[in-house]
């Protein structure tokens, strides 16, 4: 029956695979494997029961980390968080897992240990627009804006910079009262934007008008 469900899968029959491994509660293997085609197919929440029972039985680094993505999915951080520790105990130089760790730290608004997690991945892959991007983020939510803005300038040097990033750098001079470096970016990120963000276009928009009065009476 396993051996029929794996070729389901070959032949792109994935709905008839899955309904097979369910039918082996008791297989660690059988159970891993629902739980990643549920996965895969957007059902994280129907994933976690038979992933949960798969590392319960046979722990595996591939089975903690496809349980891990199911509850970061199913906005469950916190019983992401120990799956992933675990993980990168396992595979400390795994950059994936760094990434994913830092993130679910950051949606738990660990500020300070999703900030090392990211610098990690920046440190070991600087070529990496996303790990730079991701670490000015959470500085920014720290307010610690001078490695924040150090991080942006990696970015912009990898010639990766998206709206969200002149919002960034809108958000850091403005705080700290660089007016016209503020107003320039946020008159770049209006420009570039074009309707993705709306919420923060509004408050952009607000902030123009309110800085190019406070530079021209300079």
């Amino acid at each position: 029956m396993l051996e029929l469900a794996s070729l389901y899968e070959a032949s792109g029959r994935t709905a008839d695979a899955l309904t097979l491994y369910l039918q082996f509660p008791d297989n660690p293997a059988a159970q891993e494997r629902a739980g990643e085609l549920l996965l895969e197919s957007g059902k994280a929440s129907d994933a976690i029961p038979q992933l949960e029972s798969a590392v319960q039985r046979s722990p595996t680094p591939a089975n903690r980390f496809a349980l891990a993505s199911a509850y970061t999915l199913a906005k469950q951080y916190d019983k992401a968080e120990p799956l992933l520790a675990a993980a990168l105990a396992a595979e400390p130089d795994n950059l994936q897992l760094h990434m994913m760790y830092a993130r679910v730290l950051r949606q738990q608004r660990k500020f300070g240990p999703a900030a090392q997690e990211f610098l990690k991945v920046a440190n070991a892959k600087p070529d990496s627009a996303e790990a730079w991007s991701d670490l000015a983020g959470v500085l920014i939510l720290m307010e610690n804006y001078p490695p924040a803005i150090a991080a942006l300038d990696r970015v912009r040097a990898l010639g990766a910079e998206k709206p969200a990033h002149f919002y960034f750098r809108a958000i850091v001079f403005d705080k700290n009262r660089v007016y016209d470096q503020a107003l320039e970016s946020y008159e770049k990120f209006l420009a570039t934007s074009n309707g993705q963000n709306p919420d923060e276009e509004f408050k952009a928009r607000q902030r123009v008008r309110i800085l190019r009065k406070e530079v021209g009476k300079r």
